[in-house]
């Protein structure tokens, strides 16, 4: 009898082991970070991640450090692993936002076009500024466009992306500002898939932060835009793009990305994110004098002025 009960009570053990992995498991994926993107699950692999969460309601430590003076009319600096906003000026100031529109339309675009997928550039005597250089009748994949589009700021790109978008231009401008919609941006209205100036073309700087660190969250869109240069080939080999990217901060040890725009109306602008120390900080610098120089003073006090405690 004794030798019986031991075997129920080893066997209980081994089903208790065994269980005991799923249901570790079931309690790591069922945990979810309020201040994480959407409410996004948390991989249960990535134990950085679930520590991460311990530091969310995190505050800085501000060391008094007088912040730099702005031309800009609209600013933000914002650490994304805890949504800490360092700086604002204007955040919510309705202004042009030039080709940082383009954000936006990289965003429709991987939803709808996969990497490989064939584009013909068409309707592009009309389209003015930077450009990629497309030929009408051009064949180039999706993946091609994104580079001239986010690197060169290739109006003909945006404009090619947005051409064979189902309803063509004017579809994928309504699913630009439907996708504003659904992210709950209240100051932000797309008239075109390019940046051209328009009354009712425009952002803000808090707004673009919301578009940034969803862009961000997509690898392709990650990759394209910390690409200082490549080179893009047509379908048939015959014509070869060669892109450099606008943002003259990737020099700077750190930055990521993410993308310029310029227009006589919207000035200078530029949506920059920087890693250092573990932590990444996104910066928005809208109407502008000095883009790259009040955006390279904005991230430099970010970091020297706030501390972490440990």
């Amino acid at each position: 009898m004794p030798f019986f009960y031991i075997g129920v009570m080893l066997l209980v053990a081994v089903n208790l082991l065994v269980g005991l992995p799923h249901a570790l498991n079931l309690a790591q994926t069922s945990l979810t970070a309020a201040n994480l993107p959407n409410g996004s699950q948390i991989n249960p692999i990535a134990l950085s991640q679930i520590a991460g969460i311990q530091k969310v309601n995190i505050t800085p430590i501000n060391k008094g450090i007088l912040s730099p003076d702005f031309s800009a009319s609209s600013v933000l600096a914002q650490d994304l692993d805890t949504g800490f906003v360092f700086f604002t000026k204007d955040p919510h100031k309705r202004v042009p936002i030039a080709s940082t529109t383009k954000i936006m339309a990289a965003l429709v675009g991987v939803e709808y076009f996969k990497a490989n997928d064939v584009l013909v550039a068409k309707n592009l005597p009309a389209v003015a500024g930077s450009s990629m250089n497309l030929q009408v009748g051009e064949q180039v994949s999706f993946r091609g466009l994104l580079y001239g589009m986010l690197l060169n700021s290739g109006n003909d790109a945006a404009f090619t992306i947005a051409a064979n978008y189902p309803g063509g231009v004017s579809g994928f401008v309504a699913a630009m500002n439907k996708k504003a919609e659904e992210m709950g941006l209240k100051n932000t209205s797309f008239e075109n898939p390019a940046g051209f100036d328009s009354p009712t073309h425009f952002s803000s700087a808090f707004d673009l932060s919301v578009i940034a660190q969803k862009a961000m969250e997509d690898y392709q869109i990650a990759r394209v835009v910390s690409t200082k240069e490549t080179s893009i080939t047509s379908v048939d080999k015959v014509t070869i793009h060669h892109l450099k990217n606008l943002n003259k901060l990737l020099d700077t040890p750190g930055v990521l990305g993410i993308k310029t725009g310029f227009t006589p109306q919207a000035k200078e602008n530029l949506i920059g994110l920087i890693e250092k120390d573990g932590r990444k900080t996104l910066t928005i610098v809208l109407g502008s004098d000095d883009r790259f120089g009040e955006t390279k003073k904005l991230m430099d006090w970010s970091f020297v002025n706030f501390s972490w405690p440990q």
